[in-house]
């Protein structure tokens, strides 16, 4: 029977066939979690807790001043209000409310200018008591920036205008987390999506890359989905009155509302190379590493909104997110794909031995480019690492990235080699590898979706 196992074997040249007739009569022994990896999880567990601290106030482009001032007593209604950003914002028609005494809203046309640090709404109000003035304006990195203040003209006086502000000024908690779903499912699918067409045309030459249509598909409905519920949010209505022509068009003249078709060209775009991969067509390498630049190009347009946006200098901080989320995809959209690789394993020994390269190179490259983006959003501001939740959750995706890096060295120079010197046990070998790392996965895309919808500290 060891004889027929050899022969089984015969086409594995030297050593490998060597080692795999010495292991054919012995039983396999899964590989159990190593004390590397219970230290990872156990990490994980800590960072949640840091997590949960209290945070101090912080905002992506925060109100700073504004005409009358907030709790301003005058002599008689100025006509209009003015409102100073820290950073430049769109505000469109009904973003910026003004509400009479009695709760009334008295503003008059829309907000002008509509774009800069600076707008102004104008008003007609003659009654005495307390105003309140609400906000809803969309910021350069693609956030929508809410509040509300109060000023009173003659004497102040109770209800009305400040309850109503205060009511159009605050956003739905559950429009929020819709919308926070919503960019999880975008993220995930993006690098699902463009790490599988990568996976295919570099690491893979000739694999069907599994999900990657799909991916794109489902990317393209959550880009859908949350330009809605954004429309929702800047409009302080539900999503039934969010599908109002003048309200969508007033979301796509956003920075938010730009960037997402751009990104949405790009998606639908990259359809056309998912569907030539996944039919299997033979290919000559200057046309893989054409359809590689497309994938590439998907994974980048993720940066084109956020917080590289605004970060100076933006010159340098985009391209290196575009590297940063290139890299994630290599990492996570091709670990997704050895998962249906497993069956196959043993045909596609060079590939995962190329992936497992390409992985820890990719850890690499997200630790080094996620230490300067800290540097350029943060500064010397070493406190807000600790002290806000953006900084702590910065903290968190570092601490998992630097401790991937042992776990992916020691893919590439022994765990590889191992399924090389094991063929018959090696799809149950990767399996076992992939699903372990796709824990890793979900909690480093939930704390990067977490890290987007989160205000940078002042």
């Amino acid at each position: 029977m060891g004889r027929v196992t050899c022969l089984q074997h015969a086409t594995i040249p030297g050593i490998r066939q060597v080692a795999a007739c010495a292991i054919a009569h012995r039983r396999v022994v899964p590989p159990r979690m190593g004390p590397t990896r219970h230290l990872l999880v156990r990490c994980t567990i800590a960072l949640t807790l840091l997590l949960a601290l209290p945070a101090t106030a912080s905002a992506h482009a925060s109100l700073t001043t504004s005409e009358p001032a907030a709790d301003s007593v005058l002599d008689a209604a100025p006509g209009e209000v003015a409102l100073e950003f820290s950073g430049s914002v769109v505000a469109g028609a009904g973003t910026i409310q003004v509400f009479a005494p009695n709760g009334e809203r008295v503003e008059s046309g829309a907000p002008n200018p509509a774009k800069g640090a600076r707008v102004v709404q104008a008003f007609q109000g003659e009654e005495t008591g307390t105003y309140g003035v609400s906000y809803r304006v969309s910021s350069e990195d693609g956030h929508v920036i809410n509040g509300s203040y109060t000023f009173s003209v003659g004497t102040k006086s109770g209800g009305g205008g400040a309850d109503a502000a205060d009511d159009a000024g605050t956003v739905d908690r559950k429009l929020q987390v819709a919308f926070s779903v919503t960019r999880f499912i975008e993220v995930v699918s993006l690098l699902v999506a463009a790490g599988g067409g990568l996976f295919a045309c570099i690491i893979a030459p000739g694999w069907r890359p599994r999900l990657l249509v799909a991916s794109i598909i489902v990317l393209l409905l959550a880009y859908a989905a949350g330009f809605v519920i954004d429309t929702a949010i800047l409009q302080g209505a539900g999503v039934g009155d969010a599908f109002d022509s003048d309200a969508l068009s007033a979301t796509a003249d956003t920075p938010f509302g730009r960037s997402l078709k751009i990104r949405a060209l790009i998606a639908v775009i990259a359809l056309g190379p998912a569907l030539l991969l996944r039919s299997n067509t033979s290919l000559p390498n200057g046309a893989r590493y054409a359809l590689a630049a497309v994938f590439v190009g998907l994974a980048a347009s993720l940066s084109i909104t956020g917080h590289a946006v605004t970060t100076e200098p933006t010159v340098l901080r985009m391209p290196l997110d575009m590297i940063h989320v290139t890299a994630a995809a290599i990492w996570i959209g091709g670990l997704l794909q050895l998962a249906y690789l497993a069956p196959f394993a043993t045909t596609y020994i060079d590939a995962i031995t190329r992936f497992s390269k390409l992985a820890f190179a990719s850890v690499v490259v997200i630790l080094v480019t996620g230490i300067y983006a800290t540097y350029a959003e943060l500064g010397t501001a070493v406190r807000e690492l600790v002290d806000s939740t953006y900084g702590r959750i910065i903290v968190a995706k570092l601490a998992l990235y630097l401790g991937t890096m042992p776990l992916a060295w020691n893919n590439m120079s022994a765990f590889v080699p191992q399924v090389a010197r094991r063929p018959e046990d090696a799809p149950r070998m990767l399996r076992q590898y992939v699903w372990r790392e796709l824990f890793l996965v979900v909690v480093v895309v939930a704390l990067t979706v977490w890290l987007i919808a989160t205000p940078q500290p002042h």
